[in-house]
């Protein structure tokens, strides 16, 4: 009997409700289970009498501590945030925010956002660079998570983990920038007792080359964007997730963790395409 693992990955909870109807879900059907626990499931047989599945979140957004953590303590919950070490208990807003923020002038922000994910790292620091030194706007502020709120999470079984230091694009990354990124992060992490070896890829951004640094770097679990559930566990530097907000409706929520959304998923971008390309002709 092959072992099924589902990790889920959420970003801001801005609907701490809905938020709340999933929990009650998963705990329902699921063994919600702590990072901890996850190389357990490497195995074919385990000890769970429901499916085991990990809650995770990306960047450490404000919002995750005012709105999500009550609820996670309320029921007893383990989660992993994945933190931007760069950003804690600053004010520095994410940089996909500022493009939003500072191009507001310059039609869809959301397309020029997917387009500068595409460039090389160096551009798109620059990219952004400019829009600032060019805008005539006040300069945007965030605040972002503290090491307090982190402690304060961490004591209630919020494991807090890795998601590099200033959030590039790893496959656009060269390998110095990608080196001095996870040096940073674990060093900071590292020194304030947090998971400094368990990694999440900003943006999902996977590729063989980053894994080779990360592997050299220390990282003991990696964990990709890719929307898949994880058959087995073969290879702990890539565990899949599953992609979900606090808007998502219950009974799409179900039809995600029943893996049938991830084989239909495929297919509407292909019939998309093609229907783009139909158009265009």
């Amino acid at each position: 009997m092959l072992t099924v693992l589902k990790v889920l990955v959420y970003h801001k909870i801005d609907n701490p409700v809905n938020f709340e109807k999933h929990l009650v879900y998963l705990q329902a059907n699921y063994t919600l289970i702590s990072i901890n626990e996850i190389l357990k499931f490497k195995d074919k047989n385990t000890n769970t009498q429901k499916p085991p599945l990990l809650i995770t979140f990306d960047d450490g957004d404000l919002t995750i501590y005012n709105n999500a953590f009550p609820i996670l303590k309320r029921y007893k919950i383990p989660a992993v945030i994945f933190v931007i070490s760069g950003l804690i208990g600053t004010q520095e807003p994410f940089w996909w925010d500022e493009i939003t923020y500072y191009n507001n002038t310059n039609g869809n922000s959301n397309a020029m956002i997917w387009e500068v994910k595409k460039w090389p790292n160096k551009k798109r620091i620059n990219f952004i660079d400019q829009l600032k030194l060019n805008s005539s706007i006040q300069e945007l502020k965030y605040p972002q998570l503290t090491y307090d709120h982190l402690y304060e999470m961490q004591a209630e079984g919020i494991d807090i983990a890795n998601h590099s230091h200033t959030h590039p694009l790893f496959d656009r990354c060269t390998p110095i920038e990608l080196k001095q990124e996870m040096t940073t992060s674990m060093e900071i992490l590292k020194k304030e007792n947090f998971l400094y070896d368990i990694f999440a890829y900003p943006n999902g951004n996977f590729s063989t080359k980053s894994e080779a640094v990360i592997k050299k770097a220390g990282i003991r679990m990696a964990f990709l964007f890719d929307h898949k559930i994880n058959i087995n566990l073969d290879n702990p530097l890539r565990i899949s997730r599953l992609i979900v907000d606090d808007t998502t409706p219950l009974w799409k929520f179900r039809f995600i963790l029943s893996g049938y959304h991830s084989k239909v998923l495929p297919l509407r971008r292909k019939i998309s395409k093609l229907l783009s390309g139909l158009r265009m002709v």
